[in-house]
């Protein structure tokens, strides 16, 4: 067994010490960014689903243009090919978008197994990154992405989009404040309706001449044409990182984000595939985990608990956008536009007075039960992570959830499938 222990302390610690948080930080040293009034020049590598929703939004925004797709199927090229200018590039070669000087800054929405490679590159060719989550594939990577992004300078976000939300801003300043007292436990739950068991049959257009197999296989292990393990990546751990690193990761990074912590010292998961069983994966349809962190900023030692059930088609639970933070004084719900304070007896509305600056005025539910309710006119968490994605990459803003701070949240959610895989609990950060 490879020195795990010792990686993730080095991972986790040595990004405590310099930038252990995404206090909105990260940029420094950007290197030929566009002015100010200039449009981002911007591509996208791997537009699948959540890389056409996070290209729909950042050109939402009006703060870039496109100049570049990448995809290796061509399905995804042309959908989007018969709707751009002639000063596109459209390809299934990645390098040429990296070659291209007109370019800026990238969105890698590729499978996990490509994130580390093509964001290490893309950086060394002079563009900023905004990287899907995980940001790392597997434990091993995380140093170097981390070394490239300060050798280089360029700017690289992780899209885990709460990190940009109003009420992850709001819940650490309710922690902060001591309004829930000291914290034990963080809650998020994932579910999603289960579909009928029946054989995969693939678009008519999903062949081995239509799909650059070789190339999405790439490090992964070589192994003949399979439409539905292109198509369901997430599926399989050569290519993904389960519901651990699909889900699990945002509620891990908002954590870090609320709890000013670095990481957990011990994980355990167990889970299986229940449902599922047509050998259409190898990654468990229903998976609970829980990580057990230090008191790393006096605001208590606490558990992260955290289940996906893929099969619950009843509970209608999504932990990225609706979580529990319970403490001794009282429990937060967080959304990204709601937070709502419940406290175990009349709650003190005096206590509320240092946040309504910031917060606005609070909505009395009941007396011990009071609702926080984002601006109105906001365009939402996601919108809001790409132009501070942009605002970095023009220079004249910074950054949040840079590569540390992604690291650290992916490398939380890859022990989480870890653990599963090894039926073992595994030590984090210290432990």
């Amino acid at each position: 067994m490879y020195n795990r222990k010792k990686f993730i302390r080095n991972a986790f610690m040595g990004a405590v010490a310099v930038s252990a948080l995404p206090k909105l930080s990260g940029g420094a040293g950007i290197k030929k960014a566009p002015q100010k009034k200039d449009l981002v020049r911007l591509a996208v590598i791997g537009k699948g689903r959540m890389g056409s929703s996070d290209l729909r939004t950042a050109l939402s925004t009006g703060m870039a243009t496109l100049a570049g797709v990448c995809d290796v199927y061509d399905k995804n090229l042309d959908a989007l090919r018969q709707q751009s200018g002639k000063d596109v590039l459209f390809t299934r070669e990645y390098r040429e978008i990296l070659n291209r000087k007109d370019i800026d800054a990238v969105i890698i929405g590729t499978p996990d197994h490509w994130h580390q490679k093509i964001a290490i590159e893309a950086m060394r060719a002079g563009k900023d990154v905004y990287c899907e989550k995980p940001v790392i594939h597997s434990l091993q990577e995380g140093n170097a992405l981390i070394a490239a992004q300060e050798k280089t300078g360029r700017v690289f976000q992780m899209g885990s989009q709460g990190m940009s939300s109003w009420g992850n801003q709001l819940a650490k300043r309710i922690v902060e404040a001591g309004l829930i007292g000291m914290v034990t436990q963080v809650d998020g739950q994932f579910t999603s309706p289960p579909q009928a068991l029946r054989p995969f049959v693939a678009p008519e257009d999903a062949t081995a001449q239509h799909i650059w197999w070789e190339r999405f296989l790439g490090n992964a292990p070589k192994r003949t044409f399979d439409a539905q393990r292109f198509l369901s990546w997430r599926n399989w751990s050569d290519y993904g990182t389960g519901v651990a690193g699909d889900l699990f990761v945002h509620v891990i990074a908002s954590t870090h984000f609320i709890m000013n912590t670095a990481g957990p010292k011990q994980v355990y998961s167990t889970g299986g595939i229940r449902y599922y069983t047509n050998g259409s994966r190898d990654t468990p349809d229903v998976l609970l985990g829980y990580l057990d962190y230090p008191d790393d900023d006096k605001k208590g030692a606490f558990t992260l608990s955290l289940s996906a059930n893929q099969t619950d088609g009843v509970s209608k639970k999504w932990g990225s956008t609706d979580f529990a933070i319970k403490g001794t004084a009282g429990i937060l719900n967080v959304g990204w536009d709601q937070v709502v304070l419940k406290t175990p007896g009349k709650t003190d509305i005096a206590a509320f007075s240092p946040l309504k600056e910031w917060s606005g005025e609070p909505v009395k539910v009941s007396d011990n039960e009071y609702a926080f309710n984002g601006p109105k006119g906001s365009k939402g968490a996601h919108h809001d992570h790409f132009v501070h994605f942009f605002n970095a990459v023009r220079g004249e803003g910074k950054n949040i959830a840079d590569t540390r701070f992604g690291v650290q949240a992916s490398t939380a959610a890859l022990l989480c499938h870890e653990s599963y895989r090894k039926r073992k609990a595994l030590d984090g950060v210290s432990g």
